[in-house]
C-alpha cells in the first residue's frame, strides 16, 4: 500500500451528535404485536442506545443498570427514559426523540445526607433550566430507579400487562405482581436485524475507518517488525482516527503461523517477526459510535501472491463475485455457501470442502439475530437492511454444513 494512504485523518471521522432516533421502531412494534407483547423495557447499554441515542460514558455492561427505556405498543408516541441523575445533562448535547426523561438519585449523591427533590439541580447547568424536558425531569425526579421505573410502567398501563425485558432477570427483580415478564431479547434483535437509514450511514462510516486503519498499518511495516508491532500499529491508527478496539486487540484473524493453514484466532501473545512474503489476512474488529466494523483484506508483505497462493487468490475473487450476484432476499445462507464451494471447485482449488465461507450480521453487535422465535412472513420492513458481512477462508473444516436454512436479506 502506498504511504499516501496515511493522508486520511481523524477529521474524516469527527464525532458529532447522533441522530435523535436510530431505531427501526415500526419493526419493533410489529415484533411486539406478533408475540402478543404489550410493551418492552430495554436496560442493556446497546438496546438503550438503539432506542434513545444515549451512550453513557464510563458505565460497564455488567454493572448495575443506570437507565431504561419503556415503550408501550399501545402508546408508541410516549416512550419514557429512566436514567441516573448524573447523566441528565448529556441530553443537552445529544438530543433524543424521547421527550419524557425521568432521572433518579444515583450513586454519586452522598449517603450521609437526606434525599431531596432539589438534588437533581446539581447536575443541570444554568443553560438547561427552563427547557420543557428539563423541567419535566425535575418534577419527576425520584430517589431510586425501581420506584421511578414502576411509576413509568403504571402511567403507561404496563404494570398489569405482558411486558418484555431485554434483561429478563431485571424485570423479575422488579416484583410487579400484576405484570407478566417476558423475554425481550428476540424482539429487540428482530428489530435490529433490519437497519434504518441512519444505521446504514453509521455502518458505512465505521467500515471506512477500518479500511483507513488497515492501510496505515500496512504502510507502517518495515523489516524486523513483529506481530505485536503490527497489532499496536493497528490499534494506534484506529485510536488516532477516533475509533475503538477491545482488549486484547482489533486484529482478530492474523494467521501469524507461517505456512500453517489452521484456522486460529489471534490471542495478542503472538510476537514473531512478520517477514516479507508472509500472507496476513486482516480481519479486524472495532467500533465508532458503538457501530461495528468487521473485515479487511489479505496482504502479502512486501510482495504479491505467488504459486498456489496466486491461484487461490484469483479463485476467491471469483467466489466473491459469484456470491454478490447470488445474494438476493430470501436466499438461504447454506445454499450460498454451497454455491461458493462449487465456484471454488470450478476454479480448480484442491479440496474445496476445506474452505470456510462464513456469514454473519453486523450492527451494534456482530450477530443481530433472533435466537429462539424467528418470525416468518412478518410483513414489509420499514427500512432497508444492511448487507450481512461475508468472507472466505481456506483451512481445515471443523464440521460439515448443516441442513438448516437461515435466510439472507439485503437492501
Amino acid at each position: 500500500m502506498p504511504s499516501s494512504s496515511r493522508s486520511v485523518s481523524a477529521e474524516a471521522f469527527e464525532r458529532t451528535p447522533m441522530p435523535r432516533r436510530i431505531a427501526n421502531l415500526d419493526r419493533l412494534l410489529h415484533a411486539l404485536e406478533a408475540r402478543g407483547l404489550d410493551g418492552i423495557v430495554a436496560t442493556t447499554p446497546n438496546n438503550v442506545f438503539y432506542l434513545s441515542s444515549f451512550n453513557g460514558i464510563a458505565h460497564k455492561s455488567d454493572e448495575p443498570r443506570v437507565c431504561a427505556v419503556v415503550l408501550s405498543r399501545h402508546a408508541p408516541e410516549h416512550p419514557i427514559l429512566v436514567i441516573a441523575d448524573y447523566y441528565l445533562a448529556t441530553f443537552l448535547t445529544q438530543p433524543t426523540w424521547i421527550e419524557d426523561i425521568r432521572p433518579f438519585r444515583a450513586v454519586m449523591m452522598p449517603l450521609d445526607l437526606p434525599a431531596k427533590k432539589t438534588d437533581i439541580d446539581r447536575f443541570i447547568p444554568t443553560s438547561g433550566f427552563g427547557q420543557a424536558w428539563v423541567e419535566n425531569a425535575r418534577r419527576t425526579y425520584g430517589f431510586d430507579m425501581g420506584s421511578v421505573l414502576k411509576g413509568a410502567l403504571a402511567e403507561l398501563k404496563l404494570d398489569t400487562a405482558k411486558v418484555a425485558f431485554d434483561d429478563r432477570s431485571f424485570g423479575l427483580r422488579l416484583g410487579i405482581e400484576g405484570m407478566t415478564v417476558a423475554d425481550g431479547y428476540d424482539p429487540m434483535m428482530f428489530a435490529r436485524s433490519v437497519k434504518s437509514p441512519a444505521e446504514l450511514d453509521l455502518l458505512r462510516r465505521s467500515t471506512r475507518l477500518n479500511e483507513a486503519a488497515i492501510r496505515n498499518t500496512v504502510a507502517s511495516w518495515d523489516k524486523g517488525a513483529t506481530w505485536r508491532d503490527l497489532n499496536i500499529a493497528y490499534a494506534r491508527s484506529v485510536a488516532e482516527l477516533g475509533g475503538y478496539v477491545r482488549d486484547p486487540g482489533g486484529m482478530v484473524w492474523g494467521h501469524p503461523r507461517g505456512t500453517d493453514a489452521a484456522i486460529m484466532l489471534s490471542t495478542g501473545f503472538e510476537h514473531g517477526e512478520v517477514e516479507a512474503g508472509t500472507h496476513v489476512m486482516f480481519d479486524c474488529h472495532g467500533t465508532i459510535d458503538l457501530y461495528c466494523w468487521d473485515g479487511g483484506k489479505t496482504w502479502v508483505v512486501d510482495g504479491e501472491p505467488q504459486g498456489d497462493a496466486r491461484r487461490w487468490s484469483k479463485a476467491t475473487s471469483a467466489v466473491a463475485e459469484t456470491l454478490i450476484s447470488a445474494m438476493k432476499p430470501g436466499a438461504c445462507v447454506s445454499q450460498l455457501q454451497a454455491l461458493a464451494r462449487r465456484a471454488y471447485r470450478q476454479a480448480g482449488v484442491p479440496d474445496p470442502d476445506r474452505a470456510v465461507i462464513f456469514f454473519h450480521g453486523l450492527g451494534l453487535s456482530h450477530m443481530e439475530l433472533e435466537l429462539m422465535t424467528a418470525l416468518s412472513g412478518s410483513g414489509t420492513p420499514a427500512a432497508p437492511t444492511a448487507r450481512r458481512a461475508f468472507r472466505t477462508r481456506t483451512g481445515p473444516s471443523s464440521s460439515s454444513t448443516g441442513s438448516g436454512c437461515r435466510t439472507w436479506s439485503s437492501s
